[in-house]
């Protein structure tokens, strides 16, 4: 066999194995449309590949396999800075990250070595959003990470 025919031939094998692992992938997510007290709407997605779950009752939860991880309640935008003001009061609170996503705004903090919450203000919105997780720090950032939000 000639080399050129050999390289079309593994080219060729790489294609079929990368197709086929594409077709492995499969990823999910699960979207609703919330209507705040406000006016606002806000949309929440969620990705729900690995069999995570979400609520469309408030406060919604978040789930993995059953077991609630996360919950998350809307507020009044004002609210954003008087949760960002207390945290930063409170010798028991420990801020973990802060920063953008999605465009939204956001703090993320521990209390008393038990509880791990996150702030967001929706951009473009009066809303906020208090996620809560008293299950682990790793278990509140993969619930936040898998989280998409914005106005609507």
């Amino acid at each position: 066999m000639s080399k050129m025919k050999k390289t079309v031939l593994c080219f060729a094998v790489l294609v079929c194995m990368l197709a086929m692992l594409a077709g492995c992938t499969t990823s999910s997510s699960m979207t609703y449309l919330f209507s705040v007290d406000n006016g606002d709407s806000v949309k929440i997605t969620l990705d729900t590949t690995d069999h995570y779950k979400m609520t469309s009752e408030v406060p919604f939860t978040i789930s993995h396999d059953g077991e609630t991880l996360s919950q998350g309640a809307f507020i009044q935008g004002e609210a954003y800075s008087e949760y960002i003001n207390a945290v930063e009061r409170d010798e028991k609170a420990y801020v973990l990250d802060s920063g953008t996503k999605d465009g939204n705004e956001y703090e993320f903090w521990k209390y008393n070595d038990s509880e791990y919450n996150y702030v967001i203000k929706v951009a473009g919105t009066n809303t906020g959003i208090v996620l809560g997780n008293n299950v682990s720090q790793e278990s509140a950032q993969e619930c936040f990470n898998r989280l998409t939000i914005s106005a609507k």
